[in-house]
C-alpha cells in the first residue's frame, strides 16, 4: 500500500485505488468522511487513498465509499456567526408554511411544505397521508388555529 510498508489483503483494485471490504481496511490509518468529521476533520482536498465497498441489504445493491488518509486530514473550519445565522436562517424556512406563514417546531413535508390545518383548508389530495389518521372533517381551520397560535 502506498501509505504502508506492510502488505495487506485486498479486494482488488477499483478505479485504480485499493479496494477493501467490511472490517479489513486500517482504521488508525484509513477513514471515511463522516468518521475523519467524528475525529474533528475533514479530507482538505485530498483524493481518496481506497474505497471501501459493503452490500446494502435495504437497497439489494453493492456501495462504495471512499477512504481518506487521517494523517492528511484536516482540522474542520470552526463555525462562525455568519455561517451559524446561515444555517439557522434555512431551517427556519423548512419550517415556515407557505400558505400560513406560521413556523411550527418541525420540518414540513418537502413536496408542499404546507401545515396541516392549510392542507385541510386546501382540501387534502387523494394520496395524502393525512387520510390515514383522519375520519370525517376537520375540526380546526387554519384561521381558528391562527388564532390559538396567537
Amino acid at each position: 500500500m502506498p501509505w504502508s510498508s506492510q502488505t495487506c489483503f485486498t479486494r482488488g483494485t477499483w478505479h485504480g485505488k485499493p479496494l477493501f471490504s467490511h472490517n479489513i481496511a486500517d482504521r488508525s490509518v484509513l477513514a471515511t468522511k463522516r468518521q475523519l468529521r467524528a475525529m474533528g476533520k475533514r479530507p482538505g482536498g485530498q483524493d481518496p487513498s481506497a474505497f471501501l465497498y459493503f452490500r446494502c441489504r435495504k437497497a439489494g445493491k453493492l456501495v462504495f465509499a471512499d477512504l481518506y488518509l487521517i494523517e492528511k486530514a484536516k482540522p474542520v473550519r470552526p463555525m462562525t456567526p455568519a455561517r451559524q445565522a446561515a444555517l439557522d436562517k434555512a431551517i427556519a424556512a423548512r419550517r415556515t408554511c407557505r400558505e400560513c406563514g406560521d413556523t411550527g417546531w418541525a420540518e414540513l413535508p418537502k413536496a408542499h411544505r404546507t401545515c396541516e390545518a392549510c392542507l385541510y383548508t386546501a382540501g387534502l389530495a387523494p394520496d395524502s397521508y393525512l387520510h390515514d389518521y383522519l375520519v370525517g372533517e376537520p375540526t380546526v381551520t387554519a384561521d381558528d388555529q391562527f388564532a390559538l397560535a396567537a
